[in-house]
């Protein structure tokens, strides 16, 4: 009976150990509406929200093994569902700590759209309409 007490006892002691030694938290990397310029490009189809990370790790926090890049992130991201920009982005770092090692991750979420750009001959025909004026 003893041995299994004790046996408990040094679980939970070990349980609250791994609990106090690993922590997590995220932060805002940053809100655009686009991540390329739509001005003269339409959209033709959406694809709905997606989301995609880039994670690397990091020893002691002063060792990175590689950089948690946000482009790879939109690139994952769109490689989920197809498109190719994202429109109302988010992004944000995720880091979690274990004992000694770290874990950084860039996540990026929006909405997957596939663009479309203007015929010239739209465009022309926007630059020579006349404004309709009332004499």
């Amino acid at each position: 009976m003893n041995m299994n007490i004790r046996y408990l006892f040094i679980s939970a002691a070990c349980a609250c150990i791994i609990i106090s030694q690993s922590a997590c938290i995220t932060s805002p990397v940053t809100v655009t509406s686009s991540t390329t310029p739509i001005h003269d490009k339409k959209i033709s189809s959406n694809y709905g929200r997606v989301q995609g990370s880039h994670r690397a790790w990091s020893v002691f926090g002063l060792w990175m093994i590689g950089r948690p890049d946000i482009d790879i992130a939109i690139k994952d991201a769109l490689k989920n569902n197809g498109g190719d920009a994202l429109i109302n982005v988010t992004c944000y770092e995720t880091t979690m700590w274990f004992f000694f090692v770290s874990s950084h991750t860039v996540v990026v979420e929006g909405e997957a759209v596939t663009l479309v750009k203007e015929t010239p001959a739209v465009e022309r025909n926007r630059k020579n309409e006349k404004p309709n004026r009332k004499k």
